[in-house]
């Protein structure tokens, strides 16, 4: 009885071993047939397989499937370019700082622009000028003294600026573009004195304005603003030279030549 108790112990003791190299039974629910998921993204050890591509967002789309306001960029090219373009135009010019005799011209220049933002213009206009009712309260009030300078026509040199360019909705439809332009320059200018000789001319005189022109089409352009003409005239043959400034208000039509523009990045 003792001998089959002591063999028994001793099976059992040999066992133990046997029992600490067996493998441990898998928990319920887990497959651990599977590598885990960044395993199965990363390439394996020694082969050159690329990693997995992830799957591409919504925003990066072709440009067909995202909305047109959506592909308009923060900063745009240009849409107008004036560079080595001639310019050819008429305008026309009404005073505006003369209550007594007012003064309709006719006018036309001829420019060429050396950069985008610079040209050089030559202009010139022809006036009539007309009495206003204002003219015989006038002299009425200065005793028949009211001295006038008739502007007959002037001819003037003018650098152009644009420093400002923009974009403008037109009707929801369409974009016009548009450019604000300051102008300084010199050249002369003929007119008829209060007294005689009536036709005197030319006297040196300078200018300078603004304004604002919008190009509906790549060879068009229309044009609005104010130019202010300063020139010496000497009302009375015994009287100092005096300083008479014509200011005008103007509308013009521009063609440009090309007719087309051809983009050019820096």
């Amino acid at each position: 009885m003792d001998l089959q108790r002591h063999t028994s112990t001793f099976l059992a003791l040999l066992a133990l071993p046997l029992l600490a190299w067996a493998e441990p039974p898998e928990a319920p629910g887990l497959d651990l047939s599977q590598p885990p998921p960044d395993a199965q993204s990363a390439p394996s050890k020694g082969t050159n397989a690329p990693p997995k591509k992830e799957a591409e967002s919504p925003l990066g789309a072709g440009e067909s499937d995202v909305a047109l306001g959506d592909r308009v960029k923060a900063v745009q090219r240009k849409g107008f370019l004036k560079r080595h373009r001639f310019e050819l135009g008429v305008s026309l010019p009404v005073t505006v700082n003369d209550a007594f005799y007012e003064k309709f011209g006719m006018g036309g220049k001829l420019a060429y622009n050396l950069e985008d933002s610079f040209a050089l213009s030559l202009r010139g206009a022809y006036y009539t000028q007309f009495r206003t009712s204002h003219a015989k309260e006038g002299k009425v009030a200065f005793s028949s003294q009211l001295l006038q300078s008739q502007l007959n026509g002037q001819a003037m040199l003018d650098g152009i600026w644009s420093p400002i360019y923009g974009k403008a909705a037109w009707l929801g439809s369409s974009i016009v573009h548009f450019d604000l332009y300051l102008l300084a320059g010199f050249g002369a200018v003929w007119s008829a004195t209060s007294q005689a000789p009536r036709k005197e001319g030319p006297h040196i005189a300078t200018d300078f304005g603004g304004g604002i022109r919008f190009y509906p089409k790549s060879w068009l352009a229309l044009d609005t603003g104010v130019i202010a003409t300063l020139y010496p005239d000497q009302p009375v043959t015994t009287a100092p030279s005096t300083v008479q400034n014509v200011v005008a208000a103007q509308i013009g039509l521009t063609v440009f030549f090309p007719f087309n523009f051809e983009y050019v990045y820096p």
